[in-house]
């Protein structure tokens, strides 16, 4: 019997239920893992440390790009809230009682809202405007009814809301 783990016993691990890291697996069963084997061919002993450089500097690119999504998002989320500056929203979001502050995007949506007061407004239109996939927009659309002690949001009987105040 060999001292280090054998790829069907690593199989057995993932394939357990056990919440277990595979050295706490091998520690159970009384074997190590094995090592990564030394090499004595130039190239990979040379290249080693190149693949090293290209993960941090992958690592560094994605980490920017990150950023710059973060960035794009708190621009837009600034250029919703300036659009929103109407004076009918300011009039209609003071007559409404709110139980816990408004973020950003839903104070975008009840604009929104406010805007087509008594019309039919589709979760996918709220999508565009917000640039979110409409799946999102149904969380923000729950999360205002239940920030808002009126009800105020009405479901439409061909779908969409109906904003009544």
């Amino acid at each position: 019997m060999s001292k280090y783990l054998s790829k069907e016993e690593i199989k057995q691990w993932r394939s357990s239920l056990e919440k277990i890291t595979l050295e706490e697996y091998a520690k159970k069963l009384g074997k190590i893992l094995e090592e990564e084997k030394q090499t004595s061919d130039i190239i990979d002993i040379v290249m080693q440390n190149e693949k090293r450089l290209y993960t941090s500097r992958e690592n560094n690119s994605a980490k920017q790009n990150i950023l710059k999504v973060a960035k794009k998002s708190i621009e837009k989320q600034e250029e919703i809230l300036e659009n929103t500056s109407d004076s009918t929203f300011k009039q209609v979001k003071s007559m409404l009682t709110c139980k816990k502050p408004l973020t950003a995007r839903e104070d975008a949506v009840l604009a929104h809202f406010v805007e087509n007061k008594g019309e039919i407004v589709y979760a996918k239109d709220l999508a565009m405007i917000l640039e979110i996939p409409t799946d999102y927009v149904y969380k923000y659309i729950k999360n205002l009814r239940t920030k808002i002690s009126q009800d105020i949001l009405e479901n439409a009987t061909k779908g969409g809301y109906v904003f009544k105040l």
